[in-house]
């Protein structure tokens, strides 16, 4: 979930400050996101979700290629 939270913000163009803002939450969660320390609540996951039909955004292709470097640096 970390990977997907920070490419989403990263795809939006995004700062951490105003990815916090556009979700209205402080940017200690969106810093606790990014570094897997929590996990966006229900609330926030829909909130997530409604933000990236809005702009287009999808993630699944860029979470491929890093799923894929992940397992390329293990073998």
């Amino acid at each position: 979930m970390r990977e997907k939270i920070r490419i989403i913000r990263q795809r939006l163009g995004l700062t951490q400050e105003h990815f916090a803002q556009e979700l209205g939450v402080s940017v200690a969660t969106v810093n606790r996101w990014e570094n897997g320390h929590s996990q966006p609540s229900r609330l926030a996951r829909k909130l997530l979700s409604g933000l990236c039909r809005e702009r287009g955004i999808t993630v699944d292709e860029d979470l491929k290629l890093i799923n894929m470097r992940k397992l390329a640096r293990v073998s």
